[in-house]
């Protein structure tokens, strides 16, 4: 799961284009290339739209800077003094917040963002560690082999991609693998995992959006997952 970001003409709706670019997040644009051994192999490629996917894995910090409208009366207070300051119309709040403003209306969305997640996740000495729930998987006939959730749902597309049901999936799943609970203290500055819900990574497509604001800051944003 993830967001879409588009920043598309104001007037035909059409996505924008801007210089060939590597800004990629949860969806990377591919070719197929041959190399001289007769190998395939799947290699990034440049993008011309003015387009940003990122995963739903990071809703948590911005949702956290951006409440949205919320029964909550401070979040509520918060979202309503935002609305007057940047013009946002959406409630949803977090990364959504963006539609409907234009790339140069976004951009000190996008700044405060980051403003109030660094707030929040670093201290005088730099990124603060938080502790969280956390949940692996063992290997039934060789628990030294783990899994995280996103490797699980891999193999659960697989396993429906080659025509099991939901049911199957989940009990052939369940025969090789046992589920773990536990917590574990997380750095916020990690940014080695793309998936890992943590505020450097949450930040990184921010300064991207940014960047394809002031390419094209007469473009409207639209966020269409």
């Amino acid at each position: 799961m993830s967001y879409d970001l588009y920043l598309r003409d104001p007037v035909t709706g059409e996505c924008l284009e801007i210089p060939g670019h590597l800004m990629h997040g949860a969806n990377i644009p591919c070719e197929m290339i041959t190399d001289e051994f007769g190998k395939q192999q799947l290699v990034p490629t440049t993008s011309t739209e003015a387009y940003i996917n990122v995963t739903y894995n990071y809703s948590e910090y911005y949702h956290g800077a951006f409440p949205g409208a919320s029964s909550n009366p401070e979040n509520q207070a918060r979202y309503e003094k935002d609305c007057v300051k940047y013009g946002i119309t959406d409630p949803s709040g977090g990364i959504r917040s963006l539609n409907g403003l234009s790339g140069a209306k976004a951009i000190p969305v996008l700044q405060e963002m980051i403003r109030r997640i660094e707030k929040k996740y670093k201290d005088v000495e730099g990124w603060i560690h938080t502790e969280r729930e956390k949940v692996w998987y063992t290997s039934k006939k060789n628990p030294a082999v783990k899994k995280d959730p996103n490797d699980m749902f891999i193999e659960y597309l697989h396993l429906k991609r080659d025509g099991l049901t939901d049911e199957q999936a989940d009990q052939h799943l369940n025969e090789r693998w046992e589920r773990h609970e536990g917590k574990e203290l997380v750095c916020e500055g990690e940014t080695g995992d793309y998936w890992k819900a943590t505020a450097a990574n949450a930040i990184r497509p921010l300064y991207q959006l940014i960047a394809v604001s002031q390419l094209r800051p007469d473009g409207v944003w639209s966020e269409e997952s």
